[in-house]
């Protein structure tokens, strides 16, 4: 109980919920609940290229925003 009141422990939780936004996003918007391809090769590729369009789609927004 003594750690949940500790400094630490506030600044951990306040980067996980940045995290777990993400997490969510991935999840509901782009599929992750399931395995597309069979294996944990494809696992990887799956989570790897869909980080990448997350990422991508993230860019043009931030892009966007500056250049208005």
């Amino acid at each position: 109980m003594a750690y949940l009141e500790s400094d630490e422990y506030l600044q951990r939780k306040g980067i996980r919920s940045h995290i777990e936004h993400k997490n969510a996003e991935l999840k509901n918007a782009h599929r992750m609940t399931r395995a597309k391809y069979r294996g944990q090769f494809g696992m990887r590729i799956q989570a790897f290229l869909t980080a990448f369009a997350v990422n991508i789609k993230r860019m043009v927004k931030l892009h966007k925003a500056l250049s208005q």
